[in-house]
């Protein structure tokens, strides 16, 4: 019998949008396995982890500043990434390029930023995680809103790019599957993230915060269609993530982990 371990130490991940809301909690809970982290976002800063003293082993986290919309930008951090370690056993797309009116501008950038980025870094971490020879595993982080129209903004991109970026990922779960590599979709609801809080004592509200002073109602509205009666936590989605990560998921492919509290059953 085989222990009920993730066996990442010393691996190497990679996960997009890392230094906030659940993306920062999924970096550490990988760093608390001791593996190695490489992490993006548009504000990527050397002290974004400087607080966190969990990392075992002598796990160590890179952060880069990255606009998932830029292509170019994606395809060097990728292969800058794998130089720096020699090897890229996981990768997490979290990042989620925000641009919620339903201008047209919008719309754009946003299918430039959640499609194509996406498709971009796939495209260039497949090698490396194919070269894993069967260990290779891609987690997407989609939404409910992408199943269920349950955006404030209705007509905006946010329902149809996640939806889309699920789809990307069953897709490929059977084209990379073929080489070995595993791809599945981690779909969240109504989770409470934590604001961010800088090395400098400085705070910015997070999304779900945002939203409790911005949209009150709207919030309350979905929080009471949640059969649990609370929000989830960003550590249970990262639990998930972890865990598909690793060895412990070696026969799962091409599934959608819902991790909404039961929110998707009652629509």
């Amino acid at each position: 019998m085989t222990p009920f371990k993730t066996q990442l130490l010393g691996a190497h991940v990679l996960v997009t949008g890392g230094n906030k809301g659940i993306g920062r909690v999924i970096v550490e809970s990988f760093l608390a396995e001791g593996a190695n982290v490489s992490y993006c976002s548009r504000s990527a800063s050397e002290d974004d982890f400087a607080t966190f003293h969990g990392a075992i082993e002598g796990a160590k986290v890179l952060g880069t500043k990255v606009d998932v919309g830029n292509q170019e930008e994606i395809r060097a951090w990728v292969e800058d990434s794998a130089e720096n370690y020699g090897r890229i056993d996981a990768v997490v797309a979290n990042a989620y390029a925000i641009f919620p009116s339903s201008s047209i501008d919008d719309w754009q950038q946003s299918l430039e930023g959640n499609i194509i980025g996406l498709v971009t870094l796939i495209e260039t971490a497949a090698p490396h995680l194919i070269a894993r020879e069967g260990a290779g595993s891609l987690i997407v982080l989609s939404s409910v809103a992408g199943f269920e129209l349950r955006s404030s903004n209705p007509t905006g991109p946010q329902s149809v790019v996640k939806r889309s970026q699920a789809i990307i990922a069953k897709s490929y779960s059977k084209v990379l599957g073929q080489k070995g590599v595993r791809v599945n979709t981690v779909t969240p609801g109504f989770v409470e993230t934590p604001n961010l809080v800088r090395a400098d004592g400085t705070e910015q509200l997070s999304s779900f915060q945002l939203g409790k002073k911005l949209k009150p109602e709207f919030m309350r509205g979905i929080l009471d269609q949640v059969p649990l009666g609370r929000p989830g936590q960003p550590q249970e989605v990262a639990n998930a993530v972890v865990f598909l990560a690793s060895a412990l998921s070696g026969y799962i492919n091409g599934a959608n982990l819902l991790i909404d509290g039961g929110f998707s059953v009652t629509l």
